[in-house]
């Protein structure tokens, strides 16, 4: 079998390096020529991958003349929005991370356990979801298994990774660079900018991938908060149902679907740099409305992971 080519854009990102990191824990690496390709900050330099030392370049028109087979991207929506379509018109199915494809008819926006059946032969361009979509969509999917949902109302406390290095360097100094308000001893209760329907950029998100992920059009109400820790999301979610609601089923289906739950709490310590997705405190509001929380590495399974395990899949079945 030939090696694959495989480029990843934003290799000294948080996220990049933890594409990088999954990919060794998956023996994918091993089977890859990799490229990786970076800003003008961190060009020149030198990483270790599988015992073998990778240089750091910058992404300039040279990497088109490359033949890849796939290209993560973790740049930001300004650099995806230029490079993406030139990688995918080389051939390349592409991987972008940023919201900048999300809302595109024909882009797929895709989590595996869910729809992987959106990506095809075609699908050059795929978007990888919001992180605080993904551990939601995941844990809804499997209610969904069981019960009608007729409402959605998630408020998340979301850590400073997800907002970048210079966020966590906030954290670890007490600094304002990336975060102005300053996150130590501080609740943000917005992410992003506020848009004219008074939701803030992350809470559109979520409302918005949400509904495209499940194909669904669920009533959904989006709050989200930077909590000063470094790593996972927590989501306190509320969910309304058309029928009487039996929480051991709802355990049973949690089980069969790979999601860890704890009927006491799920802390983001024990969750970080994990792959899986936590319930915790599920409870009922009434006969048909539970509530519950949901615990993820933002990172990990909010972003490197999910991109990971679309990439076995086009290699599975597009590249062998």
């Amino acid at each position: 079998m030939r090696k694959i080519d495989v480029a990843i854009v934003g290799a000294s990102g948080l996220v990049g390096e933890k594409i990088i990191q999954i990919l060794e824990e998956e023996n994918l690496i091993e089977n890859m020529n990799i490229a990786l390709y970076v800003s003008n900050k961190s060009a020149g330099k030198e990483i270790l991958i599988e015992n073998k030392m990778h240089r750091l370049v910058f992404l300039d028109e040279g990497a088109l003349e490359r033949k890849f087979d796939i290209v993560f991207f973790s740049a930001g929506d300004e650099i995806s929005s230029l490079w993406v379509p030139r990688f995918a018109e080389k051939g390349a199915f592409v991987i972008d991370n940023s919201n900048a494809f999300r809302h595109l008819e024909g882009v797929p926006l895709v989590i595996p356990e869910i729809n992987i059946d959106k990506v095809s032969k075609n699908s050059k361009i795929i978007a990888n979801p919001n992180c605080s979509t993904i551990e939601l969509a995941i844990v809804i999917n499997a209610l969904s298994k069981i019960y009608e949902i007729k409402k959605i109302i998630v408020s998340t406390y979301q850590s400073v990774s997800g907002a970048g290095k210079g966020a966590l360097s906030d954290l670890k100094n007490n600094t304002k660079f990336e975060i102005p308000q300053g996150i130590c001893g501080n609740v943000i209760p917005r992410i992003g900018s506020l848009s004219e329907n008074g939701f803030c950029t992350e809470e559109n998100k979520i409302m918005f991938e949400l509904n495209k992920i499940l194909n669904k059009n669920y009533s959904i109400c989006a709050s989200t908060a930077r909590v000063p820790i470094p790593y996972c999301h927590t989501e306190s979610v509320y969910v309304k149902l058309t029928e009487n609601v039996n929480l051991e089923d709802i355990m049973k289906e949690l089980y069969k679907e790979n999601i860890i739950f704890n009927e006491d709490i799920a802390l983001s310590s024990e969750l970080a740099d994990k792959n899986e997705v936590a319930v915790c405190r599920l409870r009922k509001f009434s006969e048909n409305e539970i509530a519950f929380f949901v615990v993820a590495d933002n990172l990990r399974r909010g972003a490197s992971y999910n991109a990971v395990l679309i990439a076995k899949h086009i290699i599975n079945k597009f590249l062998n």
